[in-house]
């Protein structure tokens, strides 16, 4: 699948997340004109967290 083509087919989830409120920084980032969701760029972020999360758990198992 595409970004294009997955974009497309969540279109409806994303617009829902973004009128709801329950997240307003995300909504007031979709609201920006010059704002582009970039799928690889999303993922490289979100990549980067899980495996800081992982290196600190071994961090910390390793202390013991």
């Amino acid at each position: 699948m595409t970004p294009e083509e997955w974009m497309a087919s969540n279109e409806l989830r994303l617009e829902e997340i973004q009128t709801a409120g329950s997240y307003p920084n995300l909504s007031t980032l979709f609201g920006e004109e010059e704002f582009d969701l970039e799928l690889d760029t999303l993922f490289a972020f979100g990549l980067a967290r899980l495996l800081d999360g992982v290196a600190s758990l071994i961090e910390r198992s390793g202390s013991r």
